[in-house]
């Protein structure tokens, strides 16, 4: 099988690596695999890293990250994916979230005929997505929502190669000492990219929980890039003002931010990144929108398998919550170590990159073999570009009432 990988872009994310990390995987079992992307200014981190895996990279220049309102495709990059599909002679397209998904749909599927697998570790599956084709979820919440409206959807809960994502074999210490981190302090570690959509929200919660705490032995070490660093750097200045000294270390994006994993002793992080941070088997308080945050323990876990290792709040963003669930584990260090063991043991049984490409294998297998016809796709390229138009366009109350329409 030839399989073009296609990335939303190719800054550090979750999505993005968990996608590079099942590429090698399938690579690895005897399959021709190549990364697709998009980038603005300069190709990202995430092209290096493929590059150092052995896979052929697709840098597209395209200054449009995400789907213009209304827009069913970036027709750009809709064309350069399809132009892909041509020279890698790719047998089969997997997309990673739903705007490369869509230009994929558009792009190869619509003009070629070749199959497209998307995976979406969102927080919702839109209405307005293709109703055939592989789809692959990361949460049994979104599998039990997608199948109201399509065929269920394959569940992959985020995989994590702990065979690299071990701290056994990362060394944390040299970069506490390049941080100006003593051995007796306590990091608070967040690996993200910092969107104002999303996750920049939580950093600064955060940041103002750190504040709040005002214990000397704390740092919280942000390493990531995006749209709203300059929004957390100011932040981060404010705090360190306040507290007198350098509580807060921005580090910026690192091409692999193992070393910053490992130098944690309690992490925050959503998503894929939370994952990572408990197979380096360090304590977690998990980050969401909305104000959310909860610790991960054996007794919220539920909740955690069940939505994603992410959560929505009330709106109310006051960071004492989080600094509470901080100062817990900043208080007991047996604590610490009890729920990092935990963790780990709870990545390796569950979370295995092995397990995860053998999903992917089967999800492949019936995507290859359920090919529709012209009509039918050019049929759904309609509905979609209608759907995905109104939803745009029209207020919730109006969407509702024309549900029943579309389907």
């Amino acid at each position: 099988m030839r399989l073009l990988v296609g990335l939303h872009h190719l800054e550090l994310g979750g999505s993005q690596l968990n996608a590079l990390d099942l590429a090698v995987s399938v690579r690895n079992q005897g399959h021709q695999v190549a990364i697709f992307g998009n980038y603005r200014d300069e190709p990202g981190p995430v092209a290096a890293l493929a590059r150092q895996a052995g896979l052929p990279v697709i840098a597209v220049r395209h200054r449009a990250e995400r789907l213009g309102r209304a827009m069913p495709v970036r027709p750009g990059l809709s064309r350069a994916l399809t132009r892909a599909v041509r020279d890698f002679r790719a047998d089969l397209v997997h997309a990673y979230e739903y705007s490369v998904a869509l230009d994929a749909f558009y792009g190869p599927h619509l003009r070629l005929g070749t199959p497209v697998v998307t995976t979406v570790y969102g927080m919702r599956v839109p209405r307005w997505m293709p109703r055939y084709g592989g789809l692959v979820v990361g949460t049994a919440q979104l599998v039990a929502e997608a199948g109201e409206f399509r065929p269920p959807p394959a569940l992959i809960e985020p995989p994590v190669n702990t065979d690299v994502d071990d701290p056994a074999v990362v060394d944390g210490h040299s970069f506490r000492r390049s941080h100006g981190i003593g051995p007796d302090e306590i990091v608070i570690g967040v690996v993200s990219r910092l969107e104002p959509d999303m996750k920049a929200e939580g950093v600064l919660r955060a940041i103002r929980a750190v504040r709040l705490l005002a214990d000397d032995r704390l740092r919280l070490v942000v390493t990531g890039g995006g749209p709203s660093y300059a929004d957390v750097a100011a932040e981060a200045e404010r705090a360190n003002a306040a507290l007198g000294r350098p509580a807060v270390v921005l580090t910026g994006p690192m091409d692999d931010p193992r070393p910053a994993y490992a130098a944690a002793d309690i992490a925050l992080g959503m998503g894929g990144s939370a994952l990572r941070a408990m197979a380096f088997g360090r304590p977690l308080v998990v980050l969401g929108i909305r104000g959310f945050s909860r610790t991960c323990a054996p007794e919220t876990i539920d909740y955690f398998l069940r939505w994603g290792f992410y959560g929505i709040g009330d709106g109310d963003l006051d960071p004492a919550p989080l600094a509470a669930q901080l100062g817990e584990l900043v208080g007991d260090r047996r604590l610490r170590v009890e729920r990092g063991d935990w963790g780990r043991q709870l990545v390796l049984g569950r979370f295995s990159l092995k397990a995860a490409t053998q999903t992917l294998h089967e999800v492949y297998a019936e995507a290859l073999r359920d090919r529709p016809g012209t009509r039918t796709r050019l049929r759904e390229g309609l509905r979609v570009a209608a759907h995905k138009g109104l939803a745009d366009l029209l207020p919730a109350t109006a969407r509702q009432r024309i549900r029943r329409l579309l389907g």
